[in-house]
């Protein structure tokens, strides 16, 4: 069997020294393992054949592959399992996918999309069920659980440590490449990082080194301790480039706000001519302006006309998650908001009348809060599903504007009663089906009772003076057993993320956004017991606060 390989063709088996070892041929072979049997295909017709050609059994199926642990998975009828060297089912399960045996255990996804492990009777290893999980190595499997977040297990299923990561790998020689927020670095099988820099990509280690590229473009090999050993390439992105390019940052959004300002996106695709006569834009100079929203990366030029781009499409007024307001929100009052940021920072109080400005023009009313609506239909579509809602709750959507949120939850809930509040230039209009709207004012007593409080991006507005008085509004209108939901991004513990945010805050409303332990303390402060964390693959994470006994 040893000395069987695959023919160039694909068609059959070579001995060795280049002979046929047999005279049929398939549609197609793969290579031949233990117990001695080759997978082979023949007008869609697949099943095992031993070294001298013959059929290993008189079954057949869709799709056969390698014995490993000596047994094979097959497909039949669109459904897989396993099969003995005869042929004969391993067990009388029927799965969406299965794996290759590894130490007498394989991976199986169910038809319900769940996944996890079995042995070779077919019986679970354990109750747990994953959105994915991996190959056990070094005793250790990878599980991502519904959240998109992954950790390691155990053959009991079992987490090995409580850490939860947004990319993970087995582990190697003990070690595991994971990636957080903020990068890639090696974990240990206690789930802490080896050293503190994160990395833009990185390697296993081999003989204690591991090839890693930094954010810039650099390679380099470092050992288990982080340290550097040698450079094998010097960064790849020139830093006085990006930094010039950071300054100039107002080039884009301006740009983008033209194009916005004149329709261009809507008329997309169109020629030239097309496009100076319905934006009034003068041929010479509008060939030099889509050049530049070309280098965006928003427009790109098909058979003579220009069209938007994947990226571009989030321009069009029609589009169901469209940024085109964005530009004119960015780069009109906020932007002006910005000028102020020197004495903001020497001390200088905030203006935090961005709402009510918002709230006293109609027309910025329905921009502002069309591109709210956008964000939030991108960064809560995958949060809704993990909050804590029964059927039959009362869900208050406080400060929730034109009710993204509020209808997605009830899409999710349909058994629920969901309340939008916000300011009645806001409410009167209405715009989804089956959420109730309601007036009111963060800063007065809430005029409702629920099951459910939900602050999605709320607390991060105001300062902590002011989320205390909104904590302690919700929490007289919590129905007793009820919960409040927070919904913010949180800022890690180490590092600059979220920075940038952060300082447009600042800016823009003087409030902040904070780190898991801030929230912590400003609940714990209004009476509220933290409960859980939720942090999956989106921005935003969610904190489940009860009143305290």
């Amino acid at each position: 069997m040893d000395n069987l390989k695959v023919s160039p063709c694909g068609t059959h088996h070579l001995r060795s020294d280049g002979r046929e070892a047999y005279q049929r041929r398939f549609d197609q072979v793969l290579p031949f393992h233990a117990p001695g049997l080759a997978p082979v295909k023949l007008t869609h017709t697949a099943w095992h054949i031993r070294p001298d050609g013959t059929d290993a059994y008189k079954a057949r199926f869709d799709e056969t592959f390698g014995f490993y642990c000596g047994v094979a998975a097959v497909v039949s009828d669109g459904l897989w399992f396993h099969i003995d060297s005869e042929g004969n089912p391993l067990y009388k399960s029927r799965y969406a996918f299965v794996g290759n045996f590894q130490n007498d255990v394989c991976v199986v996804c169910d038809v319900e999309g769940s996944y996890y492990h079995i042995d070779l009777s077919g019986k679970p290893l354990y109750s747990s069920k994953w959105s994915y999980s991996g190959d056990f190595r070094e005793g250790a499997a990878v599980v991502q659980g519904c959240d998109g977040l992954s950790s390691h297990i155990d053959f009991s299923g079992k987490l090995i440590h409580d850490q939860w990561f947004i990319d993970l790998d087995v582990f190697h020689k003990g070690y595991a490449r994971a990636r957080s927020s903020d990068g890639w670095h090696h974990i240990s099988k206690a789930g802490t990082p080896l050293y503190p820099a994160r990395y833009a990509n990185v390697e296993p280690f081999y003989n204690g080194c591991s090839r890693v590229e930094t954010g810039d473009g650099a390679l380099r090999v470092i050992n288990e301790k982080g340290e550097t050993l040698r450079t094998l390439r010097r960064p790849t992105i020139d830093h006085f480039a990006e930094l010039s390019a950071d300054m100039v940052g107002y080039w884009r959004t301006m740009a983008l706000k033209t194009a916005s300002q004149s329709g261009l996106f809507d008329q997309l695709p169109a020629n030239q001519q097309q496009l100076s006569k319905s934006t009034g834009m003068a041929p010479e100079r509008l060939v030099r302006f889509l050049r530049a929203l070309g280098e965006l990366g928003v427009i790109q030029v098909e058979r003579d006309k220009y069209v938007l781009t994947e990226k571009g499409q989030y321009l069009r007024s029609d589009h169901p998650k469209t940024l085109v307001s964005a530009p004119e929100e960015y780069g009109g009052d906020l932007l002006r908001r910005w000028e102020r940021l020197t004495a903001i920072l020497k001390g200088a109080d905030v203006d935090q009348d961005i709402f009510d400005e918002v709230s006293h023009d109609e027309e910025r009313v329905k921009a502002h809060h069309e591109m709210l609506a956008s964000y939030a239909l991108h960064d809560y579509a995958s949060v809704v599903p993990l909050l804590h809602i029964s059927a039959g709750d009362v869900v208050f959507d406080a400060a929730g504007g034109t009710g993204t949120l509020s209808s997605l939850i009830k899409k999710r809930f349909p058994g629920t009663d969901v309340y939008c509040g916000d300011k009645a230039e806001i409410t009167h209009q209405n715009l989804h089906a089956g959420v109730h709207y309601l007036p009111f004012d963060l800063f007065e007593p809430w005029p409702i009772r629920a099951d459910k409080l939900i602050l999605a991006r709320v607390l991060h507005d105001w300062t902590d003076e002011q989320v205390a008085l909104i904590l302690q509004h919700g929490k007289a209108a919590l129905r007793p057993g009820g919960e409040l939901l927070v919904l913010e991004m949180l800022l890690p513990k180490s590092g600059f993320g979220g920075g940038l945010c952060d300082l447009h805050l600042l800016a823009v409303t003087g409030g902040q956004e904070r780190s898991e332990d801030h929230y912590s303390d400003l609940l714990d402060n209004a009476g509220f017991d933290v409960v859980e964390t939720i942090t999956g693959a989106s921005l935003v994470s969610v904190l489940r606060c009860r009143p305290m006994p």
